[in-house]
């Protein structure tokens, strides 16, 4: 969870730093075909990248359509991503809590990542370097299960008995 937290902040320092960026909470971000924009950073929304968009993407509890391309890497937290056949993303595509949809393998130029969801099936060219990596939602809500059990251990304080006093003189 503070990775996730981490990239937010860092992402968005970073989006708010480059021109040409756009960050929206609660409103769509669309590039059209033809358009060109470095960063995308998008807080219950959607991003739907039709055109160019030099930098990265960040999606948090919204879905994320590529049909353009994107050079950097792409991040969705709660949401869906989909690339269709002619969509381009550079780096690595990272979906946490939900579902990854590529096309074609050669969508993606990166490793790509689903935590707590499905990653669609495709066939990876042989000798390649690339990573497809997904948990099913069981698996990981065991392990954030798992999780929240160490972490509670770890904070809540230990409870004590006290010898009881006797108070009759």
């Amino acid at each position: 969870m503070m990775l996730v937290m981490s990239m937010t902040l860092a992402q968005a320092a970073f989006a708010q730093a480059a021109p040409g960026s756009r960050t929206y909470v609660g409103q769509d971000v669309f590039v059209a075909s033809g358009q060109q924009i470095h960063n995308a950073m998008c807080l219950f929304c959607s991003v739907q990248v039709e055109g160019d968009l030099t930098g990265n993407v960040l999606v948090l509890f919204g879905s994320l359509n590529v049909s353009g391309r994107v050079r950097g890497h792409a991040t969705v937290v709660g949401g869906n991503a989909v690339v269709d056949s002619q969509a381009r993303i550079g780096g690595d595509a990272v979906v946490l809590g939900g579902n990854a949809v590529y096309e074609t393998d050669d969508s993606l130029s990166g490793s790509a990542y689903v935590l707590g969801g499905h990653l669609s099936r495709v066939s990876r060219p042989e000798g390649s370097r690339q990573r497809r990596v997904s948990l099913s939602p069981v698996f990981f809500g065991l392990l954030a299960v798992l999780a929240l059990i160490l972490l509670s251990a770890a904070i809540v304080p230990r409870v004590r008995r006290r010898p009881a006093v006797n108070q009759s003189l």
